[in-house]
């Protein structure tokens, strides 16, 4: 995914007009993911194999658990089992950082439909 290495400083801003979740690095036992998310989108309800946490970095995200919403602004976290259902829907243009555990590294993660 990338050529990131340990102990090396990672970026999280998003240059002007990108809309497209990125890797920012995977190992065999981790993912870390960037989404950009413009205000009004919607990821539908699914679930994780491992564990997650997803951080809000910039904007305003109402995130589901098990269908109760869950307020985020820049500074909040949130922790979730594997197999959690949870939804989003961006109340602002938002960064949100999504690291997930990957319990088996032969199964792929399937990327974020953000279309």
């Amino acid at each position: 995914m990338s050529g990131i290495n340990a102990g090396e400083l990672i970026n999280l801003v998003p240059t002007d007009g990108e809309k497209v979740p990125i890797g920012i690095l995977q190992t065999d036992r981790l993912k870390v993911v960037r989404l950009t998310l413009p205000a009004g989108k919607e990821i539908p309800e699914h679930q994780a194999q491992g564990e997650i946490t997803v951080q809000c970095l910039a904007g305003r995200v109402d995130f589901f658990v098990k269908g109760e919403p869950r307020a985020m602004s820049p500074g909040h976290l949130l922790f979730l089992e594997p197999g959690e259902p949870h939804a989003l829907n961006a109340i602002e243009d938002s960064v949100m950082l999504v690291t997930l555990a990957i319990i088996d590294p032969a199964k792929k993660i399937t990327e974020i439909d953000l279309q």
